[in-house]
């Protein structure tokens, strides 16, 4: 016979509606319940084998203890950190019911109406950069608590958390000229998204403030005929060709991202320019591989293990109705030196 939330709160010396909220996690933040006690009930519901009714609490509080998570791409590592700290969060009162948009409108289109559809608590999305879906996601927020991660969405009120992409290029290009670098080459590519913008902007800013608005530069391309996933490695030929055909010689690249870094590297093995004695890369990310032995590439850390536990923490917020007034948060990055940057010789 299978046991009863009644017999739990039994044992555990609470009272049943105690015993709900420790278990179930419904609106914990209310209940004001002290640690030891949801411990407490939670350790003999597992000992007596106790598994909640999710429909019927479903159901009676009208929820399905899920959370849409929606992301562009599962590439390298950026998303799954993110997914790793929001997990962290709503675990184990809700479960993620993952999406991928892979920044293709009908797919992000379709993903939007199936969190719609199962009628999810609350979404966390990464936004594709189309307009065309923004009035879905202006209907999504009418019904159901939305929290956009990584980047916003131009003329769309919501709540958003992300990494202080302006700051991420400044504070890079201030260890940069730390270094003594003044012919610094900031390399991007790709959508021109609100998190792109940010990162030209801060570039611009320390390129005004250290001086150096005669000496570095921007290199924006993706002018590739090849497929697009090679479109980064096409990118770091040209920008090699690039720099060895400018005089003064760029002596310090800054990429929008970890990758567009790796296949620098890998460019310059190719042709004898040695790392960082002739030619100091940073990223901007710090993807996983970055700390491998091989690599030890220097770059910006953008806290996305943060960022996924921030975004969680506040959509749980507006699903137990402690959060209402649209909120942004920025986390602030690092700048993280390894062996692809060194002092300029003199």
């Amino acid at each position: 016979m299978a046991v009863t939330l009644k017999e739990v709160a039994k044992i555990a010396g609470v009272s049943l509606s105690t015993a709900s909220h420790a278990v179930r996690g419904i609106d914990p933040g209310k209940r004001s319940l002290s640690a030891l006690t949801i411990q407490r009930v939670r350790e003999v519901a597992e000992q007596l084998g106790y598994r909640p009714n999710l429909i019927a609490a479903g159901l009676a509080n009208n929820k399905t203890f899920t959370i849409g998570v929606m992301i562009p791409h599962l590439k390298g590592n950026f998303y799954e950190r993110i997914i790793k700290g929001l997990n962290e969060i709503i675990y184990p009162n809700y479960t993620a019911l993952l999406a991928i948009h892979n920044n293709d409108v009908e797919m992000e289109r379709k993903g939007i109406e199936f969190f719609i559809g199962k009628r999810v608590d609350g979404v966390i999305a990464g936004y594709s950069g189309s307009q065309e879906n923004l009035h879905l996601y202006r209907e999504l927020q009418k019904h159901t608590p939305l929290v956009l991660v990584d980047r916003g969405i131009k003329d769309f009120d919501s709540h958003l958390v992300k990494s202080d992409y302006y700051l991420s290029t400044y504070l890079a290009i201030e260890e940069l000229v730390k270094l003594g670098h003044k012919n610094i080459l900031f390399v991007h590519c790709g959508k021109q998204l609100e998190n792109k913008g940010r990162l030209l902007e801060g570039f611009n800013a320390a390129v005004s403030d250290f001086g150096l608005t005669d000496s570095a530069g921007i290199y924006s391309r993706c002018d590739s005929p090849t497929t697009p996933g090679r479109c980064m490695e096409h990118l770091a030929a040209k920008v090699i060709d690039y720099i060895k055909s400018n005089k003064p010689q760029t002596t310090a690249i800054l990429t929008g991202r970890d990758w567009l870094a790796y296949e620098l590297l890998a460019v310059c093995q190719d042709r004898d320019i040695k790392v960082p004695q002739e030619l100091s890369i940073m990223g901007i990310e710090d993807s996983d591989p970055s700390m491998l032995r091989c690599i030890q590439l220097s770059s910006v850390r953008i806290e996305l293990y943060e960022v996924g536990r921030k975004a969680a923490e506040l959509l749980l917020k507006i699903i137990n109705g402690e959060q209402t007034e649209k909120q942004r948060t920025v986390i602030k990055p690092s700048v993280i030196l390894r062996k692809t940057t060194a002092a300029l010789k003199k």
